[in-house]
């Protein structure tokens, strides 16, 4: 598990709370008389046009427009650093983070597997997934309200051609925790390069490929390194919005409603527009710059991600047994 020492816990809550008398004086002067419970936020990435960040924002906006409840202040890992928001959020320095599930593994092992549904984010939640993990969730003073993204897929993005299974063996891959298992699997060689390396190391043959979205083409400049997406798209990049469970279970009624209809609103109408981008991207990527779409036949394109699945789940229910009994049957709809 991930502490914070008293000097990171110090300057965490001495931004926070700074923040906050922030909003307090500005609303003060504004005249503002019944003022809605105020929040403070944190989100993973300090890209402020990532598309992850963009779609936070739409949650934040919806909501701060019910007037209910009022996000007051968004801070990245520039005041709040990503491997320590989990905590911050446990201990209430922080009311709501925004994170990919797996950042938050250092409190409750497994919940990366939210990442490796084979159903979509409503059907999650129709068959109870929420309700599971905020029971996994509940000891550790959190609770999750939304998840976003989950209509986008990740691909395998490379330098050098694969259109078999056989031909995905020896790829140097760059790997993370999420794919590692299933880079095994396939028998590629995964690799451990830093996500700001992953240009330099396509560049200089040093890695053949690595996991990540369409749009990422374009944003992190790989459309210059890398020529082919290849086979099916599998997993999520899905994000997480976190609450301090203390902080939810002191609000009223109507402001739980509030944040609770919120959730729901980022995984529609923000979440199919990051959908929208992301094949535009492909598109452009295709039209604009010769890069080729490589699909697998119909059989390899289920041994595939009978693979990506089947790997990532093993891996996770070896270590994490109960997330894995709560959570796997209802998440790969078994």
């Amino acid at each position: 598990m991930i502490k914070l020492n008293r000097r990171d816990g110090m300057r965490i809550s001495k931004i926070v709370t700074g923040l906050a008398m922030s909003a307090f004086v500005m609303g003060s002067i504004s005249g503002a008389s019944a003022e809605p419970v105020k929040l403070k936020a944190a989100i993973y990435t300090g890209n402020s046009s990532s598309p992850f960040r963009t779609t936070f924002d739409a949650f934040v906006n919806h909501l701060n427009e019910g007037g209910e409840v009022q996000v007051e202040s968004v801070v990245g890992p520039e005041a709040v650093p990503s491997n320590q928001q989990a905590r911050a959020l446990a201990d209430g320095l922080v009311d709501i983070v925004a994170a990919p599930p797996s950042y938050f593994e250092n409190l409750l092992p497994g919940l990366g597997g939210l990442s490796a549904p084979r159903i979509t984010t409503q059907e999650m939640r129709a068959k109870g997934a929420f309700e599971a993990t905020n029971e996994l969730l509940a000891p550790m003073n959190i609770k999750m309200v939304g998840l976003y993204a989950g209509d986008i897929p990740f691909y395998i993005f490379s330098n050098k051609p694969a259109r078999t299974l056989e031909e995905f063996k020896g790829l140097r891959l760059r790997t993370t925790n999420t794919v590692k298992a299933f880079f095994e699997a396939l028998e590629a060689q995964p690799l451990q390069i830093k996500r700001g390396e992953i240009y330099t190391a396509l560049e200089r043959g040093v890695a053949n490929g690595y996991a990540n979205i369409n749009s990422e083409l374009f944003t992190s400049s790989w459309i210059e390194v890398a020529k082919y997406r290849l086979g099916p798209g599998f997993y999520t990049p899905n994000i997480a919005i976190f609450m301090n469970l203390e902080k939810y279970n002191s609000l009223s009624d109507a402001q739980k409603a509030a944040l609770d209809e919120s959730g729901v609103y980022v995984e529609g109408e923000p979440t199919a527009a990051m959908k929208a981008a992301e094949d535009a991207a492909i598109d452009k990527a295709v039209k604009e710059n010769g890069f080729e779409v490589i699909e697998l036949s119909d059989a390899e394109t289920k041994k595939f991600l009978d693979m990506a699945y089947n790997s990532t789940w093993a891996e996770i229910e070896a270590r994490a047994p109960e997330f894995s009994a709560k959570l796997k049957p209802i998440l790969l709809g078994e």
